[in-house]
């Protein structure tokens, strides 16, 4: 074996996962009993036991009982009824045979468990191997553990223990703006430390360890920085305004009272024509700063969506309200 693959969940790629290949096969969490993953050699399931034991999981609501090779037990899920709601309606539980689980042959290879990769050992999980933190974290990097995802610890341990392999990744985008994006800059730092050890990683059809070449052919970042600037620049000039016309505010209340007198009359005409352009200023400033605001979204939007709109079009519509500097 000179190769391994690990399977996430995340749909985009795949249709890409090469079944066959002369190679070892890592997932992780429930991702062992989904139906379309064809097969599997390694599982990491690193959470604490509260997690991957509770009887809530609606993953795999069987988890704990496939984790402890138990088979022919009350089903978790319809709690031995065989019966479940959906929409309203009474169906046939999808999670057993007959209000019992029944653990799939998957689960064994050869009459032995499969290697179960967990944080801690567990007497009652078959196949359970405790990861090796303390190697991994003193070894790899320097007791400053920097692993935000169980992918990244399935990296560590390929780069610490299984140098000579190819690693592949499928499933594994990172892509949303919940808990991956966190997870993602530590997964590309652990891809591109297995690379300075000479390792080949790939992730193909991914997002992962993608982007245009910034300065030569990508200016995205810096440009949108300049548009930052800028927002930063009119927030400074709206508080300093919004402060001036409460000043002039001020100013007028106190003629108001006596601008029928002839003396105070023009005063009071100055002061009122000063509060009104000063009130004016600061609704323009409002105005401008939730404009740029909106292009801001309107850009990060086309950066997002389309390769093509990342050109001069998207840029001239922002640059028409607005001269940077």
């Amino acid at each position: 074996m000179n190769k391994i693959i690990m399977i996430g969940m995340n749909p985009r790629t795949r249709h890409l996962i090469p079944w066959d290949a002369d190679a070892e096969y890592w997932t992780l969490n429930e991702g062992a009993c989904k139906d379309w993953v064809k097969r599997w050699d390694v599982l990491f399931q690193i959470h604490p036991r509260w997690d991957w034991d509770r009887v809530n999981n609606m993953a795999d609501p069987n988890h704990p009982l496939f984790m402890k090779g138990v088979s022919g037990l009350t089903c978790l899920y319809c709690k031995g009824t065989n019966e479940v709601f959906q929409d309203g309606q009474a169906v046939e539980c999808p999670w057993c045979e007959e209000e019992h689980y029944i653990i799939p042959d998957h689960r064994w290879t050869n009459g032995q468990p499969k290697k179960i990769i967990m944080q801690d050992v567990n007497e009652d999980v078959p196949g359970c191997v405790r990861y090796p933190i303390a190697t991994v974290t003193h070894e790899e990097i320097n007791e400053s553990p920097y692993l935000t995802s169980t992918l990244a610890h399935m990296l560590a341990y390929a780069i610490a223990f299984y140098q000579d392999c190819k690693i592949e990744l499928y499933g594994f985008e990172a892509e949303s703006n919940t808990e991956y994006a966190v997870q993602r800059p530590c997964i590309e730092y652990w891809i591109g430390y297995g690379r300075g050890q000479g390792m080949s990683i790939e992730a193909p059809g991914s997002h992962l360890l993608t982007g245009r070449h910034y300065a030569y052919e990508d200016y995205d970042q810096g440009y949108r920085s300049r548009l930052e600037l800028r927002k930063r620049q009119l927030q400074e000039q709206l508080n300093a305004a919004e402060i001036e016309a409460i000043k002039s505010e001020g100013a007028l209340s106190a003629l108001t009272p006596f601008k029928a007198v002839d003396d105070i009359k023009p005063y009071w005409e100055a002061n009122f024509d000063d509060h009104f352009k000063k009130k004016n200023f600061v609704s323009f400033l409002r105005g401008t700063l939730k404009e740029l605001e909106r292009s801001i979204q309107i850009l990060d939007a086309y950066r997002q969506d389309s390769d093509e709109a990342t050109g001069a079009d998207i840029r001239r519509l922002v640059e028409m309200p607005y001269q940077l500097g």
